[in-house]
């Protein structure tokens, strides 16, 4: 974790859907988390050059350009690709699981998912890359 993160680290939220936005926005920062949202796959880019989170969540659909172009943008940026990314997604996992994998993702979580669920996995997720 940075000097200057808060207890739980930075999460950039990449999503289209104010409402999952808001709840990931409310979960994750009881927790602890400071959390950034970005509402489009470029505004997402843009806030991670920024900001440079310590792990983000992408939805995969967005308008703009989607979860894995934006991934693949991110992960081009010598000083971004360390980021690990989340993919969030509505599709199944056979539609979604491999090219998750491929675009440089960690894991994805369908959607909805519980409370407890995105929890648990940004816990993991920031325990796996702090040192």
């Amino acid at each position: 974790m940075k000097e200057n993160e808060p207890k739980g680290g930075k999460v950039l939220v990449v999503d289209d859907d104010q409402m999952i936005t808001d709840l990931i926005q409310t979960v994750l920062g009881r927790e602890g988390y400071d959390v950034l949202v970005a509402n489009s796959g470029q505004d997402g880019i843009k806030t991670a050059r920024e900001k440079a989170p310590s792990l983000i969540l992408m939805d995969i659909t967005m308008p703009d350009i989607d979860g894995y172009e934006a991934t693949k943008q991110l992960k081009a940026d010598p000083r971004l690709q360390g980021i690990p990314v989340i993919f969030l997604t509505g599709r199944s996992a056979s539609e979604d699981g491999g090219r998750a994998f491929a675009t440089g993702g960690l894991t994805y979580m369908r959607k909805p998912f519980t409370n407890q669920q995105l929890k648990d996995l940004v816990a993991l997720a920031m325990q796996s890359i702090k040192v």
